[in-house]
């Protein structure tokens, strides 16, 4: 009697344990004990941008802590977060997180198509999410996001560039700040007489053209052959001027070339792709696997660039590098956001295996004094440096790894915002 009781409980348990990928077994003994009774939002301005934060509040004390992207002043994700996505979340099971970004995402659709802040907002809510499911798991967010981590840190690239690359004393100097940091890549602005968010015209001089051979030069000289230069464009050119551009910085072998054509896919990526002897990508600005779809599947770009505060969060960051797999694209991710997207996002690029590299700035007076990056890393409550040798640690704490240091965070509220208490 004891032997069959041993037998079936053994086999019972064999069978979670094959399933252990999957997040819903891991938390068998808590599923249905856990409901959402709160959404909060507030706008902060931690890094450079203003940063709206979701706080998801559970029957069980757990918390969940999520970072939107940005719009011009954080209002309209605040708007949609509140009044559109909280009555959808109240009272459900946070692991039904499919389920409820399919509602968010449905209920919102009219106000953009799945572009723009309400999908901002649903990242949000979905990033906090996942934090709340990692607790419940009691499993850090990157190991149970597609199965597990293919690494325990994720390599970083950084955008920034010399204040002169026709300047090569100061290309000596970005290279030497570079090595100091342990970075071993940049994605660097392309040399131009019109500032990308002010154009006149998708054209570029040959003077242009000239003077980018000449920087990108100075700037591969200044920082050797192992280190990787991404060719940063904002999606500025014409395919005659791309292609121009394309063979221009040839010789430096960079990275790759982002963004060189305007944002929306059609035959010309296809065209450019094919002559560029240096490898496209974009993606920064698509939403979701319907905007990447035609450039992965009609081999549009090398490469594909995920914002995953953009694209709608995490799982369809996941679905979206997925497809890049099956087409042999490699991943690398694109990120303004502050601290918190920036670590929810390094639990993606974990996941991937065909990983290149994750966009960080050094834009505030901290980071520029080699701490943290996106923002003062001091707001996570993390178990350890947020970025060491030019890579994002990761924390092997459940969920997103991070304890909100919410007094700091009240240091950053944009002004007249009152704290979600």
């Amino acid at each position: 009697m004891h032997r069959r009781k041993f037998l079936k409980n053994t086999a019972l348990a064999l069978s979670g344990v094959s399933c252990l990928p999957y997040f819903n077994t891991l938390a068998a003994s808590n599923r249905q004990k856990v409901k959402i009774t709160d959404v909060k939002c507030i706008r902060t301005k931690i890094n450079f941008r203003v940063s709206p934060l979701v706080k998801i509040e559970t029957d069980a004390g757990i918390v969940g802590i999520g970072e939107c992207h940005h719009d011009e002043n954080g209002l309209g994700a605040k708007d949609v977060v509140l009044n559109v996505c909280k009555p959808i979340l109240m009272g459900q099971d946070p692991l039904d997180l499919e389920y409820l970004v399919f509602k968010m995402s449905t209920r919102t659709s009219y106000y953009g198509g799945n572009h723009g802040m309400a999908t901002h907002a649903i990242t949000g809510v979905e990033i906090a999410l996942w934090d709340i499911i990692g607790k419940i798991t009691e499993q850090p967010v990157h190991k149970i996001l597609g199965g597990g981590s293919h690494v325990d840190q994720v390599r970083a690239y950084v955008s920034s560039g010399p204040q002169d690359m026709l300047d090569k004393s100061s290309c000596a100097e970005f290279a030497e700040r570079m090595q100091n940091g342990g970075w071993t890549a940049a994605k660097v602005g392309i040399i131009r007489d019109q500032r990308w968010n002010e154009l006149n015209n998708r054209r570029i001089s040959n003077v242009e053209v000239d003077r980018n051979a000449e920087g990108y030069a100075n700037l591969r000289e200044a920082v050797g052959w192992d280190f990787d230069i991404a060719v940063h464009c904002h999606w500025e050119f014409d395919f005659d001027s791309a292609l121009r551009l394309a063979r221009a910085v040839e010789p430096i072998r960079p990275w790759w070339m982002e963004d060189p054509l305007p944002i929306a896919y059609n035959e010309q990526w296809v065209k450019l792709t094919e002559q560029s002897p240096v490898p496209i990508l974009c993606g920064e600005n698509l939403y979701g696997r319907h905007d990447f779809r035609p450039f992965i599947v009609n081999q549009g770009v090398n490469m594909i660039e995920i914002d995953v505060s953009m694209a709608g969060g995490l799982l369809e960051a996941k679905k979206i590098a997925d497809l890049a797999e099956t087409y042999y694209i490699p991943v690398a991710t694109h990120n303004v956001a502050g601290p918190i997207a920036t670590i929810a996002s390094a639990n993606l690029a974990a996941s991937v295996r065909e990983f290149l590299g994750h966009e960080v700035f050094m834009s505030t007076d901290q980071n520029r004094e080699g701490k943290g990056v996106n923002g003062d890393p001091d707001v996570l409550g993390y178990d350890q440096e947020m970025v060491k040798d030019g890579h994002i640690q990761l924390s092997n704490r459940p969920g997103l790894g991070i304890d909100l240091n919410e007094d700091l965070v009240k240091s950053y509220l944009v002004e007249g915002e009152d704290w979600w208490d």
